[in-house]
């Protein structure tokens, strides 16, 4: 902590002497006595420009500085308020008192080109307040972190042509719940169901050109950094292997992370066109998978992320105070536990939201992803094979409605998550307030209920953390 801390305030001390401005010109204000004076007694001669001097006068010059910097700093606190023991550890009641940091500094090099570089960090005391055996996958997942984040360069090469290169993310789809089309960036999971996904994205290194040819954007990218997403810790509060995976080892398989070479390079192209009232957009990409399957045995196998190939495209129209949405993603090259055979799947999207009520926001997403070549055994668990719990069609529905008040100084938010058509596999619940104390100080309140499917036995993972409902809060002071 103290070591954080400590690196916290030099990047501090040394960032914000690089926004020193020298001040100059002021003098004092002096010789403005008056005394009193009836309206018919002044002398508008009085006031001619050769009485006043030029040391009077006070001007202030600043000089704009190619150097910006900001930040964040938090505090995030948790409560749950359900019983349940993972690994013999018990985590209801307080299991979260996180200080987080962030820091970010721009530098603007001419009128073309600028530099970011960003990163984070926190430190979760809860784990040396509490007396408890917490395993070190769950220590090294929640306790501390250090990291970069966005850092790039990016500049204009041409009046038609932008590069950017460093870590970065790219957003694809319309969607603000259900991924489909959005395959560019990891995410962090470690938390499932407590952050929209706009916030869960992780920066991936890569060199993005950009070529603008009247109403249309072609993105190319070369994406050199080989990051996955960042899982819940095994055997601990969000995923319990021993309940999903009966009879796994403890500790869980470990997950390979894939090396960065320039064999393992990953390519995206994107052709986005923005219209009067309506969108499309194209997608392509060779990248790394969302999920993990398991090469070799239980025992002395390991969790592996590979390739798998996408075709996509996007499409959102504007009509009235309703906006409809939707997405189309063909993916192939998807590896799983129960089968040698690689599948293929159809990823299907339609959405809307409506604005025309004041100050808020209702939308509705329906997605499904079709599994195409579905074979029986993916669905369920069959002895000693680590299972998919697959279906053939993966339903989730997304219900969103937002709602501002006091011109903006409150904020809620209400999402409701679920999967299966007539939502059988259960989901989760989430109602949140953001309230602006002040310009720069905001707090958040709000309560997380993960819902159980109706069979157990169908979904183990979302029966297992059904009981890991919590209250949260948290308060950020930005600079």
């Amino acid at each position: 902590m103290k070591i954080l801390l400590s690196l916290s305030l030099i990047s501090v001390l040394a960032l914000t002497s690089l926004n020193a401005d020298d001040l100059d010109g002021f003098d004092a204000l002096e010789g403005f006595d008056m005394q009193e004076e009836s309206q018919e007694d002044i002398d508008l001669d009085d006031f001619g420009e050769d009485e006043i001097s030029e040391s009077e006068v006070v001007t202030l010059q600043q000089t704009p500085s190619n150097f910006s910097f900001n930040g964040n700093l938090a505090f995030k606190s948790a409560y749950g308020y359900q019983e349940h023991s993972v690994d013999g550890v018990e985590y209801s009641g307080f299991n979260q008192a996180q200080t987080a940091l962030f820091l970010q500094v721009n530098y603007k090099i001419n009128s073309d080109w600028k530099v970011r570089v960003s990163g984070d960090g926190f430190y979760d005391g809860i784990y040396d307040l509490h007396d408890k055996a917490y395993n070190q996958a769950t220590l090294d997942a929640y306790q501390t972190q250090l990291r970069f984040d966005d850092t790039y360069i990016q500049g204009r090469i041409t009046k038609d042509i932008d590069l950017k290169l460093g870590r970065q993310i790219v957003v694809w789809g319309k969607s603000d719940s259900i991924r489909i089309t959005d395959v560019i960036n990891p995410l962090d999971n470690r938390l499932p169901g407590m952050t929209d996904i706009e916030d869960l994205r992780l920066s991936t290194s890569m060199l993005k050109l950009d070529y603008y040819v009247g109403s249309w954007n072609l993105s190319a990218m070369a994406i050199f950094e080989s990051r996955i997403f960042l899982e819940a810790a095994p055997f601990g509060e969000y995923f319990p292997a021993d309940i999903v995976f009966p009879g796994a080892p403890n500790p869980f398989i470990p997950l390979a992370q894939p090396t960065s070479t320039i064999d393992d390079t990953q390519y995206a192209f994107a052709l986005n066109g923005v219209f009067s009232g309506w969108d499309l957009s194209f997608y392509g990409a060779d990248v790394l998978d969302s999920r993990w399957h398991l090469e070799g045995t239980p025992v002395n196998g390991e969790r592996v992320v590979s390739k798998i190939q996408m075709l996509g495209s996007a499409f959102n129209i504007v009509k009235g105070s309703w906006l409809f949405k939707t997405e189309l993603a063909y993916i192939n090259g998807l590896k799983y536990n129960s089968t040698q055979d690689e599948k293929n799947r159809l990823d299907t999207l339609i959405g809307l939201d409506y604005m025309g009520v004041k100050d808020t926001v209702l939308s509705l997403e329906v997605a499904n992803k079709h599994l195409l070549n579905y074979e029986k055994q993916m669905s369920g668990y069959t002895l000693g094979i680590i299972p998919d719990y697959t279906e053939e069609d993966e339903i989730q529905t997304a219900i969103r409605a937002t709602h501002s008040f006091s011109n903006d100084t409150i904020n809620t938010t209400a999402l409701l998550s679920m999967f299966g058509h007539n939502w059988q596999y259960g989901g989760f619940a989430r109602v949140s307030l953001e309230y602006d104390i002040a310009d720069a100080l905001v707090a958040n309140f709000g309560l997380i209920n993960y819902i159980a499917p109706a069979k157990p036995e169908d979904k183990p993972f979302t029966d297992a953390i059904s009981n890991n409902g919590r209250v949260f809060a948290d308060i950020t002071y930005s600079f």
